[in-house]
């Protein structure tokens, strides 16, 4: 007979531990813990993948013995979306590059986001500042060890977007958490020290959007920045930790305006064409939100779009740093 226990989806909640803490260990009641805003969320689970040696000539078959469960190079990603609040958004900001503080600033030099300019490594049982505790209170799949808890947790790709159509004009905080320590699940005490209840920041509050100091009028936005991480080996073939993280690639940062067609447009047809030059783009409110980019160039085909009511045009971008020590985004928020 299957079991009794279930886990009502809606029943389920996050918190979000933060401060200097050795790479691999959770933290704990002591440490802070947020409830953020979240929309919605994945569940990752201690899996592990399975590798298949050749088979021997003359077999017309996979015999068990060619199996291994390669627990030695896991990782697991998992998927929050939050609304933009200042909290959320500067959390995921320091779980990315590592300066969760308006303004948060992604630069040429942020590497990994260990507060070590350039570096691209953190080590396993080294203390680091830009690593999470997630835990999914309720989510466990036992009766009583019923929270799942994972620690070690980057942001591998985090985007920011706006939209007029959706979710009220509100700004969505999407982050992709990637840890290589496996999901641990528990009866877990930990509680909120401080409830997120700050107002997300809205597309309909925006007072000023440029590139290349046309103005434009938005119907929305997106920002986002993404790095490949890896890990480190494996300590050894039982318990299976990492000797580390390391940074594989450098930052990306692309994005898209959809904007209204009009003479703004025109006027940045040199750029659409194609200059090589970096130029600016700045979204603004009139206070308490400024997210600048100051090099970024039009990448890709900018295409029309007739099927509303009027014409808009879609701008994908893509931002760069002008120099090896140069910003290539900035975020005040409050």
């Amino acid at each position: 007979m299957a079991e009794t226990n279930f886990q009502a989806s809606q029943g389920i909640s996050l918190l979000f531990g933060s401060g200097s803490k050795a790479l691999g260990t959770a933290h704990v009641a002591a440490d802070q813990f947020d409830a953020l805003p979240v929309i919605s969320f994945t569940v990752p689970h201690d899996s592990a993948a399975l590798e298949v040696a050749a088979p021997r000539s003359g077999t017309l078959a996979q015999l068990e013995g060619q199996a291994k469960h390669r627990r030695d190079t896991n990782i697991w990603t998992f998927d929050v979306s939050f609304k933009g609040t200042p909290t959320a958004v500067l959390k995921s900001c320091l779980w990315a590059f590592g300066d969760g503080s308006s303004e948060a600033v992604l630069a040429a030099t942020s590497g990994i986001g260990n507060g070590t300019n350039n570096s691209a490594s953190m080590i396993h049982g080294t203390s680091y500042g830009n690593a999470a505790t997630v835990i999914f209170s309720n989510a466990g799949s036992d009766g009583t060890a019923n929270d799942v808890v994972v620690r070690g947790c980057l942001a591998q790709s985090l985007t920011l977007k706006e939209d007029v159509g959706s979710e009220s004009g509100q700004l969505v905080c999407d982050v992709t958490f990637w840890t290589a320590y496996p999901p641990i699940e528990e009866a877990n005490t930990v509680a909120a020290d401080t409830t997120d209840s700050g107002s997300p920041k809205s597309i309909f509050d925006l007072t000023a959007t440029t590139l290349n100091a046309e103005a434009l009028l938005l119907n929305s936005w997106e920002l986002t920045m993404s790095r490949s991480l890896e890990r480190v080996s494996s300590q050894d073939y039982s318990s299976y930790l990492p000797f580390g993280y390391v940074q594989t690639g450098p930052w990306e940062v692309t994005g898209n305006l959809n904007v209204k067609r009009d003479d703004s447009v025109f006027d940045l047809l040199s750029q659409l064409k194609g200059d090589e030059t970096g130029i600016n783009l700045s979204l603004d409110e009139s206070s308490g939100f400024t997210m600048d980019l100051p090099d970024v160039m039009v990448e890709g085909p900018s295409t029309a779009d007739s099927g509303g009511s009027y014409q808009m045009q879609t701008i994908p971008f893509r931002a760069f740093a002008a120099s090896t020590t140069a910003t290539i985004m900035g975020l005040t928020i409050s």
